[in-house]
């Protein structure tokens, strides 16, 4: 049980799938503050363009910081996923988001990475500057973004066929170190895993 929000300043970097999946696979609610094709392919899924109620069980997709009762939000979670891509200006805006929350639990994904030497980067340049944080990363894939369009799960994707299950091998073995987060029993999140 946990309050999970999937948040960053920044556009583009996946938070939207991977918020999806996790609810989907979690089997709990997912709340936005941003219109999404999510509240057409899960049931569990809510749309609040005012104030974001508080629950528990849920993973939140925060697509912007219009709203001002997302801080509250990202105040109250458990754990912070903050989705990062092998660029410059979502580094940076990483790292300020690192610094307004660094009292929180927050775990650094590193998303549709090209090669292992991008997730480092990405880590080295967080870790210059809060080296304690946990990174995990997910190489280039469409892996979560099929999930979405199926309205499955990344898990429900893998294990639909051989073939999905050849074709997403690496990829969900590197989601699923997320979802176990979750997932498994005496679990202590985050933890940091790198290339």
């Amino acid at each position: 049980m946990a309050i999970i929000s999937i948040a960053s300043t920044k556009g583009g970097v996946g938070k939207t799938s991977l918020a999806f999946s996790l609810a989907k696979d979690l089997r709990y609610r997912y709340a936005t503050n941003d219109m999404s094709v999510v509240l057409n392919k899960y049931k569990n899924a809510r749309y609040y363009p005012n104030k974001i109620p508080l629950y528990p069980d849920t993973v939140y997709d925060f697509g912007g910081f219009e709203n001002p009762h997302a801080n509250e939000i990202l105040q109250e979670s458990d754990i912070i996923i903050l989705p990062t891509t092998n660029d410059l200006n979502s580094i940076m805006k990483s790292l300020i988001f690192i610094k307004h929350f660094r009292e929180k639990t927050i775990l650094v994904f590193a998303n549709m990475i090209e090669n292992p030497n991008d997730a480092v980067m990405i880590r080295d340049k967080i870790h210059e500057h809060f080296p304690n944080l946990a990174f995990t990363y997910l190489r280039r894939t469409k892996l979560l973004k099929n999930a979405l369009e199926s309205g499955m799960s990344a898990t429900e994707l893998y294990e639909s066929n051989n073939h999905t299950q050849h074709l997403y091998k690496q990829a969900f073995g590197e989601y699923s170190k997320i979802l176990k987060l979750f997932t498994e029993e005496n679990s202590s999140f985050p933890t940091s895993h790198t290339p």
